[in-house]
């Protein structure tokens, strides 16, 4: 049994590795081979427990992710078990697996929705997310130009990708021009209001909302959902529990029973086509079937490298 720390998971996979991984895994969900556990929170006095499971036959294990909530600090930790004999695999600290996951599951929505012609990238957000959401989207992508929106760090922001990046212009932003510019608009705060006026988007903008996992908080407006040719989600069942985005919309701007599951068209294996000149929307919420299949990946990487693979117990 293997533990591995997030130091070690940034060593064994890279954000390529991270969207190969979870388009299998998403695959495996449009054709109903994987199972998804919900999220579960247990609120007490000063923090949090959250709890989400998955099982993914298709690469031989099953697992959860445990996390802590204090003071809006997020620790993570994830155990990996085998579907063939029940064996406890690995335990990973789940800090990084969450940065690619989440970033990787957005890329690859950008991908199936046809961005391919996306040159404008407009990020909400100075934090882990935000950043790791540059790297997945900028990395093997036409994006020649990325607007960066924040209430702090733009700048420092701004200077640390134009280093990593030096083909992409980074200039700091401010929402209603940054959303007027881009073809592409990811949302990676913790706002409980909308952050930017739809009305502002152009015709057929892609638009990931992933900071939020909350009912009772969203970063899009509802100009930006009625527009919306096509919502997305990760799973529907937690959508309707968890979304605020699209939960805390006014009656009728939300047809539930139009919007797609991002693993159905995966399953599909082709580029969807969306209306022309309409918005997509992909509303992320994080589910664990994410986590279990990078957890595989990086358990299977420690056992073949263990020179920066995890302790053995």
């Amino acid at each position: 049994m293997y533990i591995v720390t997030d130091d070690q998971v940034r060593r064994l996979i890279t954000m390529s590795d991270a969207i190969e991984a979870l388009r299998f895994a998403l695959a495996e969900q449009g054709r109903r081979r994987a199972k998804i556990q919900p999220r579960v929170r247990t609120l007490g006095e000063d923090v949090s427990l959250s709890t989400m499971g998955a099982i993914l036959p298709g690469a031989g294990v099953c697992g959860a992710k445990v996390y802590s909530t204090h003071k809006g600090v997020f620790d993570f930790v994830i155990p990996l078990f085998s579907t063939h004999d029940g064996r406890l695999l690995s335990i990973i600290h789940g800090g990084a697996l969450t940065e690619y996951r989440t970033a990787a599951v957005t890329r690859i929505a950008f991908d199936a929705f046809g961005c391919a012609d996306a040159k404008v990238l407009a990020i909400f957000g100075t934090g882990v997310q935000a950043r790791a959401h540059i790297r997945a989207l900028v990395e093997k992508s036409g994006i020649e130009r990325v607007l960066i929106v924040g209430s702090e760090g733009v700048q420092e922001t701004v200077a640390q990708m134009q280093t990593r990046y030096a083909g992409v212009c980074f200039e700091a932003s401010t929402a209603e021009t940054a959303v007027q510019a881009a073809d592409v608009v990811v949302t990676a705060t913790r706002s409980t209001i909308p952050l930017f006026d739809g009305a502002n988007l152009k015709p057929g903008t892609f638009v990931a909302a992933i900071g939020s996992s909350k009912p009772s908080a969203r970063e899009i407006d509802d100009t930006t959902l009625s527009r919306a040719g096509m919502i997305v989600v990760e799973s529907l069942a937690q959508a309707e529990e968890e979304a605020g985005d699209l939960l805390m919309a006014a009656p009728g701007v939300v047809d539930w029973s139009n919007i797609v599951e991002l693993g159905d068209v995966i399953a599909n294996g082709y580029v969807q086509e969306r209306p022309r000149g309409e918005i997509t929307v992909f509303k992320s919420l994080g589910i664990a079937l994410a986590d279990v299949a990078l957890g595989e990946l990086v358990t299977r990487r420690a056992m073949a490298a263990p020179e920066c693979g995890g302790a053995v117990l």
